[in-house]
């Protein structure tokens, strides 16, 4: 397998924030006036609204409507931040990400923080993130892996259902990070049975999935080996070698080959 590059203009191939924003997307649906905003979590595409995350051009090609500050007072709110600037924003004395802020914003607010960075590649990082920010006065935090969509939603939707500030750690290490002997095979899609519903890329807007001549593939060289694609399809025709593992497993192996 080749060496990874970041992308630019969208969320890398096997990025784990791209299973934040997916989860962020069902847990809302439905919940007139819900906002999801802040930091689309990837410095090569900058701060905008997350809607840009399988955006092709970025923050150049995103539709104005989006580029817009969070109204205050929605019902259900969604407020994404990197675990580097919401560590910087303490350090600094910030205000920006502090309960009464959130609380401005909506009835129901979940500060989503987008753990990925090399600093919380441990559980006892994680750990210690999570006491900062019940110490902060959130009402709940929970930690969970961005790339296990059914817990995900479950955890974030739990949240967005109690009134007041809440925090969802979404953990999974950077796949830049992720470069060494241990790096995850990538998945692959069966070219004869494919009905070419086009889910896998519409759902998911990974990258390294493409449609050429006829027929949908997953590009083994991109792929980091997240498996949002397998969950997607609904035809089961995407294979990955991580089939009969639990999503404690995967999450294992990543954080393995990040610190390896």
């Amino acid at each position: 397998m080749g060496a990874l590059t970041p992308e630019k203009g969208l969320l890398c191939a096997g990025c784990p924030h791209r299973g934040a924003y997916l989860a962020a997307k069902e847990s809302v649906r439905g919940t007139r006036g819900a906002v999801v905003c802040g930091n689309v979590g990837c410095v090569a595409v900058g701060f905008m609204y997350p809607g840009a995350a399988t955006c092709l051009g970025g923050m150049d090609r995103l539709p104005a409507r989006y580029r817009v500050e969070a109204p205050e007072g929605a019902p259900a709110c969604v407020h994404f931040v990197r675990d580097t600037d919401l560590c910087a924003a303490w350090e600094s004395g910030s205000e920006n990400f502090s309960v009464a802020t959130l609380a401005r914003e909506a009835g129901s607010c979940v500060l989503g923080v987008l753990a990925s960075s090399a600093a919380v590649v441990s559980q006892s990082a994680l750990q210690e993130l999570g006491e900062k920010l019940l110490a902060q006065g959130f009402g709940t935090v929970v930690i969970v892996d961005p790339l296990d969509q059914e817990r995900a939603c479950e955890m974030l939707s739990a949240c967005l259902g109690k009134s007041g500030v809440s925090a969802v750690i979404f953990a999974s290490p950077c796949v830049l990070l992720q470069e060494g002997p241990d790096r995850l095979e990538p998945a692959e899609i069966d070219r004869y049975l494919c009905a070419r519903c086009n889910r896998c890329q519409q759902v998911t807007g990974c990258p390294a999935i493409s449609f050429a001549e006829g027929v949908f593939a997953i590009d083994p060289v991109r792929c980091a080996g997240c498996d949002l694609c397998v969950g997607a399809c609904q035809s089961r025709v995407i294979y990955t070698p991580r089939l009969r593992m639990t999503p404690e497993e995967r999450s294992a192996l990543r954080y393995q080959a990040a610190r390896s």
